[in-house]
């Protein structure tokens, strides 16, 4: 009976410890493959965010080129039509240019959706992200104010452009009327 009990334990801790070795090298295996889920996610929140960076840069860079641009139109109000042609249609094009601004979310969703977000095991990584995108956040929201801003002064900054005569160079068809005839007489050989 002694024997018969000892081999019940036995068998009893052999099978134990064969569960808990299962366990142990399968959350191994587990934390490896969460490492590299998590690895890969944080690759496309990288991506994501440098591209909503080159955005916002770009955006700066219109508003600057705007500011600018402004700037121009306002020295010469009352003298535009001394001023070149071309220098009038690129800064009244820059002035009067529809933009629009969209940061994608679609990394940090993604993240957050596959319950990876708390396996990054960084607490100060995971803010830095979060603060990110509230701070892309923001800035969609500081440029969709600034916008309907500037729409609403629109009228200011074209005032000159109601007085202005529609010069007959940007009217011109002749040279077009030209080639098609040209091409007409051709066709007609």
């Amino acid at each position: 009976m002694k024997e018969l009990i000892l081999n019940f334990f036995s068998n009893l801790l052999a099978v134990i410890l064969g569960i808990v070795i299962t366990f142990a090298v399968q959350g191994v295996i587990n934390y490896g493959q969460d490492r590299r889920d998590v690895r890969s996610a944080l690759e496309l929140v990288r991506s994501e965010l440098a591209t909503n960076l080159e955005d916002i840069v770009a955006l700066d860079e219109y508003f600057d080129d705007t500011q600018a641009s402004a700037r121009y139109l306002a020295a010469h109000e009352k003298d535009l039509a001394k001023c070149p042609e071309d220098s009038v249609l690129l800064h009244t094009g820059i002035v009067y240019a529809d933009v629009s601004v969209a940061l994608s979310h679609d990394a940090l969703e993604l993240l957050k959706m596959s319950t990876l977000f708390p396996k990054i095991g960084d607490n100060n990584l995971s803010m830095k992200i979060i603060r990110a995108y509230d701070a892309c956040d923001l800035t969609v929201s500081n440029v969709a104010r600034y916008l309907t801003r500037r729409d609403n002064h629109r009228a200011e900054v074209a005032r000159w452009l109601i007085d202005q005569p529609i010069p007959e160079e940007y009217m011109d068809t002749g040279d077009i009327q030209d080639a098609i005839d040209a091409i007409d007489t051709f066709l007609r050989k």
